[in-house]
């Protein structure tokens, strides 16, 4: 599998703060690669070295296996969103994206055209770019990046403040590009339970250190999943608990409801001796560990 960024022992002072501290990254050829962490962790400024924005303190990049001083020309393939790209806001969306088509060189008129299909503004291209919605800002700003025909994307906070209807679609746009363009994609949210939908892969960053790089499969292996019921005796179901499984790790919440924590395997076992000791279920449902709860497990647990 052809790696497409790969960075060693990258590091980023600033006067006396170390905001990265020897970051080790490796980016597939096809992923979807979603960094996660708290503000102020790293992310952007990890962004923004890749781009160019920035230059280390110490440490290399690679970009489609190119070094310094190379890297110009491997970012040519590559698309970046790291601050909300700068409109002009009486230009329709095409005039804006002519504007920034002579300006990057891009030869062909047409892709214009293109790019505003793959990101769904072919109705709104003669529309003025101030009277586009948060949503079609954002994917104008992705239609921006595609002008290159980029093989990689990376997108800081591409769903920050949308509504539920734009996270949608920027959802289902970058799936679209990765799963029919091709398009590799390193992305950054704090919408976590968008990212777990999209990426194969978390990467989980606190105080400039990666402290885990996981895939979906491994996460989906680390999820914990726990009993949820909701009693009408929530004492005596207690009791009963304790009394049948001495070993059984649960909280008692407001409403009547048991989260239990072990003895998943037992759950049917478990509701048949509630109901035996005339205790009303109202509700037994299984849920999985969600990955908001695993992020702050990570990137808070130790700071609690």
């Amino acid at each position: 599998m052809n790696a497409i960024i790969q960075t060693k022992e990258l590091r980023k002072n600033f006067k006396t703060e170390e905001v990265l501290k020897s970051i080790d990254f490796n980016l597939n050829e096809g992923e979807i690669c979603a960094l996660i962490g708290k503000n102020g962790a790293g992310k952007s400024t990890f962004f923004k070295l890749l781009s160019g924005q920035m230059i280390p303190t110490s440490g290399s990049i690679q970009l489609f296996d190119k070094k310094s001083p190379h890297l110009d020309k491997a970012r040519r393939r590559m698309g970046f969103i790291i601050e909300s790209p700068v409109f002009f806001p009486d230009f329709t969306g095409v005039q804006n994206l002519e504007y920034f088509r002579l300006q990057r060189g891009v030869a062909e008129k047409k892709r214009i055209h293109e790019v505003l299909k793959i990101v769904g503004l072919t109705n709104a291209k003669h529309k003025k770019f101030k009277t586009y919605s948060m949503g079609m800002k954002q994917r104008l700003g992705i239609a921006l990046c595609l002008l290159s025909s980029p093989d990689c994307l990376v997108l800081d906070e591409p769903i920050n403040g949308l509504d539920s209807e734009g996270i949608v679609e920027i959802r289902k746009l970058l799936l679209q590009l990765n799963q029919e363009h091709h398009i590799t994609i390193l992305v950054s949210s704090h919408i976590l339970t968008e990212l777990q939908l999209i990426a194969d892969r978390f990467v989980f960053i606190k105080k400039g250190i990666i402290t885990e790089d996981v895939s979906k499969k491994q996460l989906e292996e680390k999820s914990e999943k726990q009993l949820h019921l909701q009693v009408d005796k929530v004492a005596k179901a207690a009791q009963v608990l304790e009394s049948h499984y001495p070993s059984i790790q649960y909280d008692v919440m407001p409403e009547g409801k048991i989260i239990i924590y072990n003895h998943i395997k037992d759950a049917a076992a478990i509701n048949k001796l509630l109901i035996t000791n005339d205790i009303i279920v109202r509700a037994f449902h299984t849920e999985a560990y969600k990955l908001e709860e695993y992020f702050l497990d990570i990137v808070e647990g130790e700071e609690k």
